[in-house]
């Protein structure tokens, strides 16, 4: 690189090297780590204050000036969002149509509370959470729910969730679904460290994790056996909006699917690999009787089912 491409905004170091401030501050935990590192706030002064005072959250919400209410529906900080064209930060599109969906959402649990509200129904924040929301996220925009989740994540947005959580205490009510969501969050956690040990300990420094590349993010991958691995809780948590992401963007990669912590699915030999058998025969026999089986379904329904008693054995050196 050219000393005319120097700027302040230009990062010499670490994961983001030769990438701008702004590819930075979208990674919110690695943020939180910066600002705990004495060599960024020594020697990187100027970045050490712009990430100390970056706030995205600063960038969609107004200020709630109205004091002549205290009604919770108009002081509620995610009732008060800019709309996309008033926003004060730049997206990329498919930000735009990730944030154009979560206002609609917001806007949406809104106006059942006012609806609640003028019907004089005993609890207006008794409101039901919308169904299949991520699902219909990527029928609606042919975006996958992970980019969705990237979004929120980047801008310290709440998850629709974590929104219903909030309305509902208003009128002394629990939210199970917000705790159901905490919990299959820590789970996938969890297991993608588990199956990350694994694959460190086999593939070493050729293991790539959380890779990102043509706007998709890989949880695993090897680039030297062009392989890539996706951890899922479960065969219903497959994407097919991320499959064909993956698929276009890595023609001549392979996809492995890491499922639960007893299952391989080598999508290229047509093979599923468990340590429970009887588990996934039964499922590829219910697939045949579903209503709307997904892509994913379709395309696993007459693989062969091997039992391994390790499936630390599939992976080579």
């Amino acid at each position: 690189m050219s000393n005319s491409n120097l700027d302040y905004d230009l990062i010499t170091f670490g994961k983001y090297k030769d990438k701008k401030l702004n590819d930075v501050l979208r990674d919110r935990p690695y943020c939180k780590w910066l600002l705990t590192q004495d060599f960024f706030k020594n020697n990187y002064e100027y970045l050490y204050n712009r990430v100390l005072k970056y706030n995205p959250l600063d960038f969609f919400l107004k200020s709630y000036t109205n004091t002549t209410s205290d009604l919770f529906i108009d002081t509620y900080q995610y009732f008060n969002l800019y709309p996309l064209e008033e926003l004060k930060i730049e997206l990329n599109e498919e930000e735009k149509e990730c944030y154009k969906f979560y206002l609609d959402t917001i806007s949406d649990l809104r106006s059942r509370i006012v609806s609640r509200t003028i019907r004089n129904e005993e609890n207006v924040y008794d409101i039901k959470a919308p169904v299949k929301w991520l699902q219909n996220f990527e029928t609606e925009t042919n975006i996958s729910r992970e980019t969705f989740k990237t979004f929120i994540t980047s801008y310290e947005l709440p998850n629709i969730t974590t929104v219903i959580e909030e309305i509902k205490k208003q009128g002394n009510l629990i939210y199970k679904g917000a705790k159901s969501y905490k919990i299959a969050k820590e789970n996938s956690v969890l297991q993608e460290l588990y199956w990350e040990k694994i694959l460190k300990e086999k593939y070493k420094e050729h293991l790539g994790t959380q890779f990102k590349y043509e706007k998709c993010i890989f949880d695993f991958i090897n680039i030297k056996t062009n392989t890539i691995f996706e951890v899922k809780l479960a065969l219903k948590d497959f994407s097919e909006t991320q499959y064909k992401k993956y698929i276009t963007a890595l023609k001549c990669y392979r996809i492995i699917y890491l499922i639960d912590y007893d299952c391989v699915i080598n999508i290229q030999k047509g093979v599923i690999y468990t340590t429970n058998k009887d588990k996934y025969t039964l499922y590829q026999y219910q697939i045949s009787h579903m209503k709307s089986p997904s892509k994913f379904d379709k395309i696993i329904k007459d693989f062969t089912v091997i039992e391994i008693s390790d499936l630390l054995d599939l992976f080579g050196t």
